[in-house]
């Protein structure tokens, strides 16, 4: 699938709306008719979790923004998913696998976990 871009990387229309994309501000990376994104940038930069992340990611601790390629689901920098892909704008076709590990909790009877 190709995608029309600026050369900033912006589309030239919203892959939600299709609303023609003329404001080329680069903090302007939203639609302003619908919402979603107009740019795909790394999600798992500081601009978007201010820092707060759940696993660390390759980007250097002031990375505001990682702009990648309208088709790219995974960041080639950190494997942090897409902002297309994260909002549902472009296939994952191979989503990450999260391992969830069970508690050591053992049940004593009671049905209440904390008696």
């Amino acid at each position: 699938m190709s995608f029309e871009t600026h050369e900033n990387k912006f589309l030239k229309q919203c892959l939600n709306c299709n609303n023609e994309v003329s404001d080329l501000n680069p903090e302007h990376i939203y639609c302003t008719q619908c919402g979603f994104p107009i740019r795909n940038e790394c999600y798992g930069t500081t601009k978007f979790h201010n820092g707060n992340f759940n696993d660390p990611v390759e980007h250097d601790i002031d990375d505001e923004e990682y702009v990648l390629e309208p088709n790219v689901v995974f960041c080639p920098k950190c494997s942090s998913i897409s902002l297309f892909a994260e909002k549902g704008l472009i296939e994952n076709k191979y989503p990450k696998v999260e391992i969830v590990h069970q508690s050591s909790y053992k049940s004593s009877g009671n049905d209440d976990p904390f008696f």
